[in-house]
């Protein structure tokens, strides 16, 4: 999987996309796409200072890129993951949660 670059790449996913939750993420899809692309987002928010946004982006694409088989098994798309908690929890709760998270998609 690859990134998602272009403002109107992402406007068009969060315009027209799919959104399914969980516990620690939100993710807004669109399936059918030519290729599987995403994109991580931790809010300003929830986390003001950049070191805790930069590790959660880090944790959350190591997911990804740890589950990338599962996620292409639902063929091609465009992936918004956010991270919706407010607290920093472990990469073990994330994993587990962005597994729910990609079987409620199917």
């Amino acid at each position: 999987m690859k990134p998602l670059k272009g403002n109107k790449s992402i406007e068009e996913l969060f315009g027209s996309g799919k959104r399914v939750s969980s516990s620690f993420l939100h993710c807004i899809y669109l399936l059918n796409k030519e290729d599987s692309r995403f994109v991580v987002s931790v809010p300003k928010k929830n986390f003001s200072l950049a070191v805790d946004r930069n590790k959660l982006k880090r944790v959350l694409r190591e997911v990804i890129r740890k589950h990338s088989k599962e996620v292409l098994s639902l063929g091609g798309g465009w992936f918004v993951f956010v991270y919706s908690s407010e607290k920093v929890v472990s990469f073990l709760e994330i994993e587990k949660d962005f597994s729910l998270l990609i079987k409620n998609i199917v």
